[in-house]
């Protein structure tokens, strides 16, 4: 597809996986603290949109921002309905969305639905009530015996996914933390409370949502018709947001193969899937420096999701998750890119952050524009564009948790209160730190991470570089993947040594780096165009 004015989407939801398509993760907590309580929020992230503009973003999208203690990054919400006051209030959201749509980017923003936390009015009723309307939202049991394949997504953390509460005088379901109890969606009221929840924030003016956990919303909870159909409800729940808004967006978080996802852009039910399957590809082709995973995902992939329906990452919000390899497959990532255990979480997935995992600087520069060469969306989260650390010192996903850096200034100009408990350690004297890694430096530096991610997004959008319409090429070494469409050429060498390219005539380059027209260098890549 080059015309994505003929795609339909365009016309519904301004998501075509068309040329220049780029999303932006931003944790407002961490991003800018405008009021100097040492807590990000909306009049912060407002002061640095034209910022987060200049990289080309044309879909923001929000981590939760609802009331929570907080447990687990916000996910564990009390409040579906309202602001966390630290964030601010509606008016700053509505302040937020106005500002972004003014330098034209959309906004979706993270719709918890799978679970609420123990605090919710929903589960305090519940627990209170046995036999209301509220407890039949959950999911409950006369004992803790587990189903086989049912298991706590946190293992390590959480032994087991059944939690007793003295008031309900029974067991409820808990796929993640136990302060987490799992929704129950065979209820109508629930799906019912879903829709609300949805279009009240489609009222306050977001644009679209990313469902998180999708897939687990309607499977099983580890007892007998506790599963719905995910074709049927995502069905209804596409068509009643449609009638509060035509155009909004849903993008579906699940970590699952392919073929499970596929039912999830059926329809049109989702517009697009944040896709682990490419991701657990890409880096075990670094891992082993060749591209032959990479190709076989994208081939399986192509078979199932369209590439303007995928969402690609390097590295997403929390843990570098590798769930989808297998054990051998997982050995190889791990030895390469966790040299200390200390490095692995959940036996599956890596607590690293994407600059200090892929070092040297020129593997992290090639995968900066690999990402975005790769068929799909390219998603980044905040900070990446500027190569943002981690600190191993931190315990469990928080080690990739890093506040914003602006500048060299105190906190990294991320908040101007005296002290900053969300900026970890190794960020004031890390080697990853704010005094060295930082906005301002890269905003004046030509050969910065900041203006190389700039310089793909120009490229990408000038050369009309949508999502679709990639064909692999065979470009002389499993090394180097080389992706073509419409006379845009692109080649990425995934070693660390020089290697041949076939004789490429007749192409000038976009973009560029360790590559003389006939040989890439180590982590070399280039973005060619047909004279």
């Amino acid at each position: 597809m080059t015309d994505t004015q003929q795609n339909p989407k365009t016309r519904e939801t301004g998501w075509a996986g068309g040329a220049g398509e780029l999303v932006y993760g931003l944790d407002l907590s961490r991003f800018a603290d405008g009021d100097g309580d040492g807590f990000g929020d909306f009049a912060g992230a407002i002061a640095h949109l034209d910022y987060v503009a200049s990289l080309g973003v044309t879909w923001i999208w929000l981590l939760p921002f609802f009331p929570s203690a907080r447990r687990d990054n916000g996910y564990d919400v009390d409040d579906h309905l309202a602001v966390d006051e630290r964030f601010g209030d509606l008016d700053g959201l509505r302040a937020l969305l106005t500002r972004a749509h003014e330098l034209g980017m959309r906004v979706a923003i993270d719709a918890v639905l799978h679970h609420t936390s123990d605090r919710h009015a929903w589960f305090r009723a519940a627990c209170e009530d046995p036999d209301s309307a509220a407890a039949r939202f959950f999911v409950w049991s006369e004992d803790d015996s587990v189903e086989r394949g049912d298991h706590p997504m946190f293992p390590g953390e959480e032994d087991t996914v059944w939690t007793y509460d003295e008031r309900a005088g029974r067991y409820y379901h808990h796929q993640f933390y136990a302060f987490q109890p799992d929704l129950n969606a065979t209820d109508p009221d629930v799906f019912e409370e879903i829709v609300e929840v949805l279009s009240f924030w489609i009222g306050v003016g977001v644009d679209g949502f990313r469902i998180d956990a999708a897939l687990l919303i309607v499977q099983g909870k580890g007892r007998p018709d506790t599963d719905v159909d995910d074709g049927s409800f995502f069905d209804a729940l596409r068509a009643r947001l449609r009638e509060v808004r035509e155009d909004v967006l849903l993008i579906a978080e699940a970590d699952e193969s392919p073929e499970l996802m596929a039912s999830l852009v059926e329809r049109d039910r989702f517009d697009a899937v944040i896709d682990f399957s490419l991701n657990n590809a890409l880096i075990l082709s670094l891992a082993r420096e060749d591209s032959a995973p990479l190709l076989d995902a994208l081939r399986r992939l192509d078979a199932t999701i369209p590439p303007e329906a995928r969402l690609n990452f390097v590295h997403n919000a929390d843990e570098l998750d590798l769930e989808q390899l297998s054990d051998e497959e997982r050995k190889e990532a791990f030895a390469q890119f966790a040299p200390d255990p200390s490095m692995l979480i959940y036996g599956r997935g890596l607590r690293r952050n994407w600059a200090p995992m892929l070092q040297p600087w020129d593997r992290v520069r090639m995968t900066m524009s690999l990402l975005h060469a790769l068929p799909g969306v390219p998603l980044l989260m905040a900070g990446q564009e500027i190569g943002v650390g981690d600190d191993m010192s931190v315990e469990g996903r928080g080690a990739a948790r890093t506040t914003m850096q602006w500048d060299d200034t105190a906190w990294g100009g991320f908040t101007t209160a005296p002290e900053s408990p969300l900026t970890l350690g190794a960020q004031v004297d890390g080697p990853f730190g704010f005094p060295s890694v930082n906005v301002a430096a890269q905003e004046t530096d030509p050969d910065s991470l900041l203006t190389l991610t700039r310089s793909i997004a120009r490229v990408r959008r000038e050369a009309g570089a949508d999502a679709d319409g990639w064909t692999a090429l065979d470009a002389g070494g499993r090394e180097v993947l080389a992706l073509k469409r419409d006379g845009l050429l692109t080649l990425h060498n995934l070693s660390a040594h020089l290697v041949q390219v076939e004789a490429l005539a007749g192409h000038d380059v976009h973009l560029a780096e360790r590559w003389d027209g006939r040989t890439l260098g180590p982590y070399g890549f280039a973005w060619l165009r047909s004279a």
